[in-house]
């Protein structure tokens, strides 16, 4: 595999753990979005494009399927996390995954009061990037 392909692998990991770590209390509690975990939410996003363009430019099919994946598990979550606000059901075998998948988005709750708005913004820059990583995949 190739260097630079390595490097946004790995680059993509820590993000998402230093996300979880930085987000996980506020997010855990359901306290109020800070700055703190906007600023995360920000980097964490700035971060993934970069990830991502990296992998597209190394033309590496099996990164870009890589973040393919990760990002429509994301966008399934979310969606799932939108589905259980509005119907009040109760799914928590999802927990763990929403932990993995949707903390590092904590800080758009900073903009906006409601759950369900949130999930719908972290739903559609998700199938966002899904989109991009599908284009990228196609070019490579």
């Amino acid at each position: 595999m190739k260097v630079k392909s390595m490097i946004s692998i790995l680059l993509a990991i820590i993000i998402i753990i230093v996300g979880i770590i930085l987000n996980f209390s506020e997010f855990s509690m359901g306290s109020p979005a800070t700055m703190k975990n906007l600023i995360v939410t920000f980097v964490y996003f700035a971060i993934w494009v970069l990830v991502i363009t990296i992998g597209a430019k190394s033309k590496s099919r099996g990164t870009m399927r890589y973040y393919s994946v990760f990002w429509l598990i994301t966008l399934f979550f979310s969606i799932i996390t939108g589905y259980v606000n509005v119907a009040e059901v109760n799914v928590d075998w999802a927990i763990p995954f929403v932990i993995l998948f949707l903390t590092q988005w904590y800080g758009i709750n900073f903009f906006v009061e409601s759950f369900l708005t949130s999930s719908i913004i972290i739903a559609f820059i998700s199938l966002i990037m899904f989109i991009t990583t599908i284009v990228s995949l196609k070019k490579v």
